[in-house]
């Protein structure tokens, strides 16, 4: 008898055994978590410079002064050649409307450099100019020359021109000498 009772307990510990293995079984597997892609911040930073310079391309080549100012920090600060600087978004977006409001332009940017830190970033260029004055469109007015601003990352990891410069490689008149096509 008492072997009996040993082998219903053993019984009944194997069927308990093999439910409870079967539950473990059935139950849903633990979601892997999904993993997290990696951030090249260079390549991140690289394309959002890239934006920010499409769109500042666009903003000038339509004459549209609003698109432009938006590209600035509020504080901004514009210097160019022959010219006072122009400090702050409002005065930067003034500026521009007065530009394009009597000409066409069509400017080409070259980025050369790009450096990173932090919060801020400096890109240095060339650029090209054609500005057509719109009651004598056949008047080119042609300029070279190079640039460089300072940029501040935003919240939303884009980036704004804190400080701008940029100068024409030859004086206020005179024809640019033009590079050579390759």
């Amino acid at each position: 008898m008492a072997c009996t009772g040993i082998l219903r307990r053993n019984r009944a510990t194997i069927v308990l055994c093999s439910v409870l293995i079967l539950v473990a079984g059935c139950a849903a597997p633990p979601e892997e978590e999904a993993a997290v892609p990696e951030v090249d911040p260079v390549a991140e930073n690289n394309a959002a410079l890239n934006e920010l310079v499409a769109n500042y391309l666009q903003a000038v080549n339509r004459g549209d002064a609003d698109g432009l100012a938006v590209l600035y920090t509020e504080d901004a600060i514009r210097m160019q050649s022959n010219s006072k600087a122009k400090v702050g978004r409002d005065a930067i977006r003034l500026f521009a409307a007065a530009d394009y409001a009597d000409a066409d332009w069509d400017l080409q940017l070259h980025v050369e450099e790009s450096e990173y830190s932090g919060e801020l970033a400096f890109v240095r260029g060339t650029y090209a100019l054609g500005i057509s004055p719109k009651d004598t469109p056949s008047e080119v007015y042609q300029e070279l020359g190079k640039w460089m601003d300072v940029m501040r990352r935003q919240e939303d990891g884009s980036w704004l021109i804190a400080r701008e410069i940029s100068n024409r490689n030859h004086p206020p008149g005179q024809m640019p000498e033009m590079p050579e096509e390759e």
